[in-house]
């Protein structure tokens, strides 16, 4: 190719926004519902408030919906693992890996072992212990545990941070690969994927996170598939 070549900037057309438009749509709709059915199959458990804000609000508030928060406990093992695959997964893996590997080489796949390692760890330790307690987060283990309300906030603000930190990245990383590839605006990557998330867990709860996390791995793959 010459030196003097130019090449032509590939812009997003009128049928990339649709399906853009389409996918979001999609997984909207699954939470809306999920918000809907799940207000016709309400199971109400009883849980334990012992935090600040039981001094603060009404007692009823110790009947949380267990369909929203934890899908009733009736969720399948498949669904589930593609949700969890698809929440580690996510654009920075897609985006980072590759290039790590192209940069330096497999070393990435050390960690890979490590991780694999400590989850068959964590199934014959951690799930056993955890799974017969029925507890909601491990931030309510952490207060049964240590019998403190204190381990149980920290534990709560160190996950709140560690979150808001992760999904920043996870956010920008696509924004930034959209922006540079195809000049789509990366304020309109942000607030529209940031705006739906938001939308579809909010309203449906956790059902409605993993089903939309089962239906963005098919994308995930199948766009794979595609580029391969």
């Amino acid at each position: 190719m010459s030196e003097n070549a130019t090449v032509n900037p590939i812009h997003m057309g009128i049928a990339d926004y649709v399906t853009l438009g389409i996918m979001l749509l999609i997984s909207l709709g699954i939470g809306v519902f999920f918000a809907i059915r799940g207000g016709k199959n309400e199971t109400k458990v009883p849980i334990n408030l012992h935090s600040f804000t039981e001094r603060l609000l009404p007692t009823t508030i110790s009947l949380v919906n267990a369909e929203y928060l934890v899908g009733s406990r009736r969720m399948g093992a498949l669904p589930v693992c593609l949700s969890l695959f698809a929440t580690f997964q996510s654009a920075i893996s897609l985006l980072g890996v590759p290039a790590e590997v192209y940069t330096y080489g497999t070393m990435n796949l050390y960690s890979t072992v490590a991780i694999v390692l400590s989850y068959l760890i964590g199934i014959v330790t951690i799930i056993p212990l955890m799974h017969p307690l029925k507890v909601t987060s491990v931030n309510e283990y952490l207060q049964m545990r240590f019998q403190s309300r204190t381990v149980r906030l920290v534990g709560t603000l160190i996950g709140v941070i560690s979150s808001i930190s992760y999904m920043t990245v996870a956010l920008l990383s696509p924004a930034l690969a959209l922006q540079t590839a195809v000049d789509l605006p990366l304020w309109m990557s942000i607030v529209l994927v940031g705006a739906v998330g938001t939308a579809y867990t909010a309203i449906g709860g956790i059902k409605s996170v993993v089903w939309t996390d089962v239906f963005q791995t098919v994308i995930i793959f199948g766009g794979i598939v595609v580029i391969l």
